[in-house]
């Protein structure tokens, strides 16, 4: 039982937790990296390997099993609380979801908007982590599934399953966001909680950037949720946009 509980502790004394911007972040993110600038280069010859519902499923499953794993983990060891566990914030809401869009192969309407928090959620928490445990605790592990391999999931629904999206679902999810923010900033106020981190930033933010404390939380993450909703549009309009050489040359003698 002693040892379940390490596993599944939020924090041990043994463990100085992911060191922001140490060794083990920047590996990690660097292999993050790697794999999503893949999936966007090698796109064509991924989505040659067909076998689309099998690989879809088994995204889904990964992200699903991740999530049943680290909830039975918080209960068993009698960690699990109401302040700090429930899937309300933007990265745990979005797994959901696209638990959901994998096994429907919802490509329409929800992809096309959760496409977006898959970046808006995990893109900040990738580059700045807050995390008490390092890989031998199952909060690193739930960590990166949760945020690293479901934004390369939704990577790959957008650029090899070709599920795709438009400026008007980035004016949706804007809209929809902030309709979740304030509604989670209600929850909080009622409850007392802090879920999206609206009552305050992590303290390694502050201390690392101390200017911070100079605005509201809610302030900086409107700018952060911006600037990964930019990204996310910019990343696929310059990918699946782009004329490809022979359209161009199509388009070409078309004009002579």
């Amino acid at each position: 039982m002693e040892l379940l509980r390490d596993f599944f502790a939020r924090s041990v004394d043994f463990d100085s937790g992911l060191l922001l911007f140490g060794s083990l972040h920047i590996l990690i993110t660097a292999v993050f990296l790697v794999l999503g600038a893949s999936i966007v280069i090698f796109r064509r010859r991924l989505r040659s390997f067909g076998h689309f519902g099998v690989i879809r499923r088994s995204m889904a499953w990964v992200l699903l099993i991740n999530m049943i794993i680290h909830y039975l983990g918080r209960i068993l060891i009698g960690e699990w609380c109401f302040s700090e566990d429930l899937p309300l914030h933007i990265c745990f809401a979005a797994n959901f979801f696209m638990v959901y869009i994998l096994f429907t192969d919802n490509r329409r309407f929800l992809f096309s908007l959760i496409y977006y928090f898959t970046m808006i959620g995990p893109l900040p928490a990738v580059i700045f982590p807050d995390i008490s445990r390092s890989q031998s605790g199952y909060l690193f592990w739930q960590f990166v599934i949760s945020h690293h391999i479901m934004l390369l999931f939704g990577l790959y629904c957008a650029f090899v399953f070709e599920y795709g999206t438009s400026l008007t679902d980035v004016a949706r999810a804007f809209v929809f966001g902030n309709a979740y923010v304030a509604a989670a900033a209600v929850f909080n106020r009622v409850f007392g909680t802090n879920y999206i981190m609206l009552g305050g930033l992590p303290q390694q933010l502050y201390r690392l950037f101390p200017f911070l404390e100079a605005l509201p939380a809610f302030i900086w993450l409107e700018l952060a949720g911006l600037s990964a909703l930019a990204a996310a549009y910019m990343l696929w309009a310059a990918v699946e946009k782009r004329p490809t050489l022979k359209e161009r040359r199509a388009q070409n003698v078309h004009i002579r």
